[in-house]
């Protein structure tokens, strides 16, 4: 077929090029008033023969072609006319459900094979035939299942298996794309009907798995791109379905584990992961294919939803989930050395190391939370994480990995303070104050280090396009502001607390004088620096420093606490309204000097 296919483009290109002659001598022969070359009659450039139509795409079959709408709804309907007498024999009993339901799925495969037949001959039909046949039996093992149950739940996952490998088949064959569409959609959408809510889900699951496998050969091949995304959200919903059964079957009355497999959930569950995970591996590699948004999310999401599905149920049934934050942890580990694989195959822009050391990070947030009693010790390693990942980003001009590096940056002081580890009252003051301390410094490192070194923006869409000045490492400088707010409050809480027992006033006095002062270091460091960046968080942290006196602060305290808290602020406003007029003056005298 293939040397079918370059003699028959070896001919085209042999006539457009003496057709392109033609035309040629004549235009000669017009500009001229003579002959090119003789006057002899032979010499003169003959008609070249019309080329025949271009060769159709190996598999192609012409929707819009004359000649075929007509055709092909003649064929349907006659298709059509056989099932319906089929089904009406056996409603009026001519037949036993059985023998109905063998002879219509028996017709089923003859559409199939007539299909096949009619793509080998490439008769414009073929797509007609196949497709009534897949159809046609996705309704008869539905109905014979539900409606008559006469076929068994596990013939029936078995006959859609074999079906959908069927299509599978034929659509790579002759690059039929609407075959595959329908062939892999309805064998999982009809998996998913079958027995609905209580499906087999081990079954279930194969037959998900399959249709995932066949949607990835799919998208390889260039056919129904977006037939991975629908696969997806069935994937989805069946974990979703089996994960939310499982999960009531204490408080509900729910079937019991044995009917609802919990033995088979946590081997699908990772086995699931395994085979997203190897499908963007083998995109990856594949220098030849473009990432998609796609290849981009599914380690994030594969890995999240793994870790979401199976915290739940091995909090609900095995009561102990150490062992599964641990497992996730060593996952987490394992994408972050596929991130760095590819990044040692393509050094100059790390392809695709990005996705998994995104992943990678997500699951040590989450995993690590799980497998650790006490999260305030692994702050300060997620905060140097971060730093090694910006450090990391600039070696292999990977814009992505600096985001995340962002990301897990802010994260980890997020998880610090809605997680408790920087926040009083503490059990653990010095632990907590020093985590925070850590935090800040390595924070503000980066942030230092991030203005020294620009991202490359060539490798990257976020720094070419909607970021093109790195405005969002900023994220670092205020991270290590709240870190070094929350260190100063943990110094302040220990010594109050052995001091008096009512310390409460004096504790909120002290947040307010800690958020002046970080006002008044952050505007002299952008008068010296000339820094505009800083000196916008110096307007943003004075402003905070406003709202927590005067409304906080006036209603909630009095005293001695609240004569310092407002003292504070008259020094912010003070040294604001300095900053402000020697920022002024500078700028002038920069233009003067610029116009002299």
């Amino acid at each position: 077929m293939v040397d079918g296919t370059l003699a028959s483009l070896i001919e085209q290109v042999g006539l457009l090029r003496a057709q392109v002659e033609d035309l040629t001598a004549r235009l000669e022969i017009i500009e001229t008033g003579k002959l090119a070359h003789s006057p002899d009659t032979k010499s003169q450039p003959q008609p070249v023969t019309a080329a025949r139509p271009l060769l159709e795409q190996e598999g192609m079959l012409t929707h819009t072609a004359p000649g075929t709408l007509l055709p092909r709804i003649a064929a349907v309907c006659f298709v059509l006319v056989i099932a319906l007498i089929l089904r009406t024999i056996t409603d009026n009993q001519v037949v036993s459900v059985q023998a109905g339901s063998l002879l219509g799925l028996t017709y089923a495969l003859a559409l199939i094979g007539i299909g096949w037949w009619l793509y080998e001959r490439k008769s414009r039909l073929a797509p007609v035939f196949p497709g009534c046949g897949m159809l046609l039996l996705f309704s008869i093992v539905l109905e014979t299942h539900a409606r008559f149950e006469s076929l068994p739940t596990f013939w029936a996952y078995t006959t859609l298996l074999i079906a959908g490998l069927v299509a599978v088949g034929l659509s790579l064959r002759y690059r039929a794309t609407a075959l595959i569409c329908l062939g892999t959609l309805g064998t999982a959408g009809i998996g998913m009907a079958i027995d609905f809510p209580y499906p087999l889900y081990p079954f279930l699951g194969l037959l998900l798995l399959a249709a995932n496998i066949a949607s990835f050969i799919a998208h390889r091949r260039q056919m129904c791109l977006f037939l991975r995304y629908m696969i997806l959200a069935l994937t989805a919903v069946f974990w979703l379905l089996w994960t939310f059964k499982l999960n009531v079957v204490p408080a509900c009355g729910e079937p019991s584990a044995d009917m609802l497999n919990l033995s088979w959930f946590f081997p699908i569950l990772f086995f699931f992961w395994g085979v997203y995970l190897f499908m963007v591996v083998r995109n990856t590699m594949d220098h030849g294919m473009d990432l998609g948004f796609y290849e981009g999310i599914m380690p994030t999401i594969s890995g999240i939803g793994v870790f979401v599905a199976g915290s739940i149920i091995a909090g609900v049934w095995y009561r102990n989930s150490t062992w599964f934050g641990t497992t996730i942890l060593i996952l987490s580990v394992a994408h972050f050395l596929v991130g760095w694989w590819f990044a040692k195959r393509d050094r100059e822009g790390a392809r695709g190391s990005n996705a998994f050391i995104f992943a990678g990070a997500c699951l040590l947030t989450l995993s690590l939370g799980m497998a650790v009693a006490n999260i305030v010790w692994v702050l300060p390693m997620w905060s140097g994480l971060a730093f090694v990942l910006a450090l990391l980003a600039s070696r292999w001009h990977s814009g992505g990995i600096r985001v995340t590096s962002y990301l897990l940056q802010v994260v980890t002081c997020a998880y610090g303070v809605f997680a408790g580890p920087f926040t009083v009252p503490s059990a653990m003051p010095v632990v907590g104050g020093l985590a925070a301390a850590t935090v800040a410094v390595i924070s503000l490192l980066q942030y230092n280090w991030s203005r020294r070194h620009t991202p490359d923006a060539v490798h990257s869409a976020y720094f070419s396009w909607l970021d093109k000045k790195d405005i969002s490492a900023v994220f670092l400088l205020v991270v290590g502001l709240i870190s070094g707010y929350y260190c100063a409050q943990m110094g302040l809480f220990m010594v109050l607390s052995r001091i008096g027992a009512d310390f409460s006033a004096a504790l909120q006095s002290g947040q307010s004088v800690f958020i002046n002062l970080g006002a008044v270091l952050l505007m002299l460091i952008a008068l010296r620096s000339r820094n505009i960046e800083i000196g916008t968080v110096a307007g943003i942290v004075v402003v905070i420093g406003a709202v927590k006196v005067f409304i906080i602060d006036l209603f909630g305290i009095s005293g001695v606490s609240l004569v310092v808290s407002v003292f504070s602020f008259g020094i912010v406003a003070a040294v604001a309204s300095v900053v402000v007029g020697k920022w002024q003056r500078k700028g002038e005298e920069g233009e003067t000097a610029a116009v002299g």
